[in-house]
C-alpha cells in the first residue's frame, strides 16, 4: 500500500513540475513576442526594458540560446534606428561576455549581428561575409540546426545585386539545410519559382508551384504569392485568369506581368504599351535610405515569426492541456498495471542477474584456463631452445673433450641461434601485449608509401637467401602521401618481410602498392614455401591446435593483425594464389 501511494505522489510531483515548466516557458514566449513587436517602434525605453526582463528570465531558466538573440535585438534596434556607434558598442559587449563565458550561442549571435548592422550601414560586402562566416560557424558547431536565417539574408543580398546565379545558390542551400524553417523554405521556393517561370521551365516550374502549395497546407505559411500564382496560369496558358489575377499585384509587377501576358497572347502593341508601363513606372520610383528598406524587411520578418511563433504557442497551450488530461488518466492506468507488473518484473530481473552472473563465472574459467594454457605453451616455446644451449655450453665448458675448431664453431653458432630465436620470442610477446594492450594508434605523421616500402625493400634484400630477388612496384606517385603512425606500419611492412624472406629459399619477393577507394593497398607476394590449405584459416592465430597437441604459429602475423586493426584498416591471406604466399593489408588514405 506504501508503495502505491508513492507511485501516486510521484506521479502528482511531476505533473506539477510540468505545469510549472510549461508555465515559465509560455512567459518566455510571450516576451518574445513582445520584443520582436517593439524592434520597428521608436518606444526605446519600453523595448530595452522587456529585452532586460527576457534576459533575466532567460539566465535563471538556463535558457542560452534566447538570451543572446534578446542581446543581440538590442543591437539590431539600435542599427534599425540609425545609431550605429550604440549598435556596435552593444555587440563588443556581446563578444566580451560570450568569450568569457565560452559559448558557441554567444559566439554566433556576435557574427550574426554584425552583419545585420552591415546590411543596416549598406555595406553589402562586409555584410555578405559576415553572414558567410555565420553560416560556417552554424554549420560547424550546430551540425543538426538550419542556417536558414544567414543563407536567406545572402540570398537577398545576391538578388539587390542582380546576381541570379549566387541567389539560386543560396536558395538551393536553404532547401537542403536540416530541419529548415518553413518560412526560409517558401521564400527560397519563391527565388526558384522565378527562375524557373524566366527559364520557361514549365516542368520545373510546376514542381516548386506543388512544394509550396504543400508547403501551405502543411505548415500554413501564409499564402503563395500573388506572382507565383499568375505565372502558374501563365506557364499552363490560362491567360485570362492570369489577366484577372494581375489585379493582386503592385502597379510595377502588374504592367511587367500583363506585358509578358499580352506578348504570349500574340497581341504586340499591348505589350509594348504595358512594358512602357513598366519602365515608367519604374523610372518615377522615388527611392528611400536603403538603411530603412532593409530595416523594413527586417521588421517584416519578425513579424512573421511573431505570428509563427504565437501559432506555435496555442499550439503548445492545446498540447499541453490534452497531454495533462491524459497524464492524469495514463497516471492511474499505469499505478493499477505496476503493482501486478513489479512483482514480475523482480523475478525476470533476477533471473537475468543470475544468467549473467552465470556467463560472467563461465568467462572468467575460460579466461583462467587460456591464461595458464599461454603459460604452458610459452615456456615449452622457450625450453626448446634452451636445452640445447644448456647441452652446447656444458660440452664447451668441458675439460675430458677435446673439441676441434670447427666443431666449436658449429655449437656456438647453434648457442647463438637459440640465444637469438629466445630474444626474438620475448621481443615479439612485448610488441604484441604493447598493441593489444591499446585502443588506437595516434595518427601523428604523413609518410609516402612508396618511400617506406622502398626503404623496407633495401633492408631487407642482404638477409635474402642466395638466388632470391626482392622487388617493389607501385601505381602510386612518390609524392602520393597518407597521415598514419609511421612506427606502427613500418612494424608491420617489416613482419611481413621477414616472413617471406624466411619462407623463401628460391624465387622472387615483391613489394606492391595501389590506391583501392579510400584505402592504400599493399601486398606481400613470395614463392616460397606457400601455406597447406588446412592451415590458412589459422595463420593469423598465435596458436593451433593439431590433433592432441597445440602449435605456436609465430607472433609476427599476429603482431601485424593487430597493428591494421588498431588503424582501422584489414589485412588477409590472398588464398587465390598458389605460388608461394600472398598477404594483403589496406589502410585509409586519409
Amino acid at each position: 500500500m506504501n508503495r502505491k501511494i508513492n507511485y501516486f505522489l510521484l506521479t502528482v510531483f511531476c505533473l506539477i513540475s510540468l505545469n510549472v515548466v510549461a508555465e515559465e516557458n509560455l512567459q518566455i514566449v510571450k516576451m518574445q513576442s513582445e520584443m520582436l513587436r517593439l524592434i520597428s517602434t521608436p518606444d526605446k525605453d519600453k523595448f530595452t526594458e522587456v529585452v532586460e526582463q527576457l534576459k533575466a528570465e532567460c539566465q535563471k531558466q538556463g535558457d542560452e540560446r534566447m538570451f543572446y538573440i534578446a542581446w543581440g535585438n538590442q543591437s539590431i534596434y539600435e542599427a534599425t534606428h540609425q545609431n550605429y556607434m550604440k549598435a556596435e558598442e552593444i555587440v563588443n559587449k556581446i563578444s566580451e561576455y560570450a568569450a568569457d563565458q565560452n559559448s558557441y550561442w554567444g559566439n554566433y549571435i556576435v557574427l550574426h549581428t554584425k552583419a545585420v548592422n552591415a546590411l543596416q550601414k549598406q555595406d553589402y560586402q562586409e555584410a555578405e561575409e559576415g553572414f558567410k562566416k555565420a553560416v560556417d560557424f552554424r554549420h560547424k558547431y550546430f551540425p543538426g540546426e538550419s542556417a536558414g536565417d544567414d543563407l536567406q539574408e545572402l540570398m537577398k543580398i545576391a538578388n539587390h545585386r542582380k546576381d541570379q546565379k549566387a541567389g539560386l545558390k543560396y536558395a538551393r542551400q536553404i532547401l537542403a539545410e536540416p530541419n529548415v524553417a518553413p518560412i526560409h523554405k517558401g521564400r527560397a521556393l519563391f527565388r526558384l519559382s522565378q527562375f524557373a517561370f524566366n527559364q520557361n521551365n514549365k516542368e520545373l516550374f510546376d514542381s516548386i508551384y506543388n512544394e509550396l502549395q504543400t508547403l501551405k497546407a502543411s505548415d500554413g505559411i501564409g499564402t503563395v504569392e500573388p506572382v507565383v500564382e499568375v505565372n502558374h496560369q501563365i506557364l499552363n496558358g490560362n491567360y485570362d485568369e492570369a489577366l484577372r489575377l494581375c489585379q493582386d499585384l503592385s502597379p510595377a509587377s502588374r504592367a511587367e506581368r500583363m506585358a509578358v501576358i499580352y506578348h504570349r497572347m500574340g497581341n504586340n502593341d499591348k505589350a509594348y504599351e504595358y512594358m512602357a508601363k513598366f519602365k515608367k513606372i519604374n523610372d518615377s520610383i522615388v527611392l528611400v535610405s536603403h538603411g530603412n528598406v532593409v530595416a523594413s524587411c527586417f521588421v517584416q520578418m519578425n513579424n512573421e515569426r511573431m505570428k509563427l511563433e504565437q501559432k506555435l504557442l496555442e499550439d503548445e497551450n492545446a498540447q499541453l492541456k490534452r497531454w495533462f488530461l491524459f497524464t492524469i488518466i495514463g497516471a492511474i492506468v499505469i499505478i493499477l498495471a505496476i503493482v501486478l507488473w513489479e512483482h514480475r518484473r523482480r523475478i525476470k530481473h533476477l533471473e537475468k542477474e543470475n544468467a549473467r552472473l552465470d556467463k560472467a563465472r563461465r568467462k572468467a574459467e575460460k579466461a583462467f584456463d587460456m591464461k595458464n594454457e599461454f603459460i604452458t605453451h610459452i615456456t615449452n616455446e622457450l625450453r626448446a631452445p634452451l636445452n640445447p644451449i644448456e647441452g652446447f655450453s656444458d660440452i664447451l665448458g668441458t675439460k675430458d673433450y677435446e673439441l676441434q675448431a670447427d666443431e666449436r664453431e658449429e655449437l656456438s653458432h647453434l648457442i647463438k641461434n637459440s640465444s637469438k630465436h629466445i630474444t626474438r620470442l620475448i621481443d615479439e610477446l612485448a610488441e604484441l601485449s604493447l598493441y593489444e594492450s591499446k585502443k588506437s594508434l595516434p595518427v601523428n605523421y604523413t609518410l609516402s608509401p612508396n618511400h617506406l616500402c622502398r626503404h623496407m625493400v633495401d633492408t631487407m634484400r642482404p638477409r635474402c637467401k642466395e638466388g632470391v630477388r626482392i622487388f617493389f612496384e607501385s601505381e602510386l606517385s612518390d609524392d602520393f602521401a597518407v597521415q598514419t603512425n609511421h612506427e606502427a606500419v613500418e612494424a608491420l611492412l617489416r613482419h611481413l618481410l621477414e616472413n617471406a624472406v624466411q619462407h623463401t629459399d628460391k624465387g622472387v619477393i615483391t613489394v606492391a602498392c595501389s590506391e583501392y577507394g579510400n584505402m592504400v593497398r599493399t601486398s606481400v607476394t613470395d614463392t616460397g614455401h606457400g601455406i597447406p590449405a588446412e592451415q590458412r584459416e589459422h595463420v593469423f592465430d598465435t596458436f593451433h591446435e593439431m590433433g592432441d597437441n597445440v602449435k605456436l604459429n609465430g607472433l609476427g602475423l599476429t603482431i601485424c593483425q593487430a597493428i591494421v586493426k588498431l588503424l582501422g584498416g584489414r589485412i588477409w591471406l590472398d588464398n587465390d594464389y598458389h605460388e608461394g604466399s600472398r598477404f594483403i593489408f589496406e589502410l585509409p588514405s586519409k
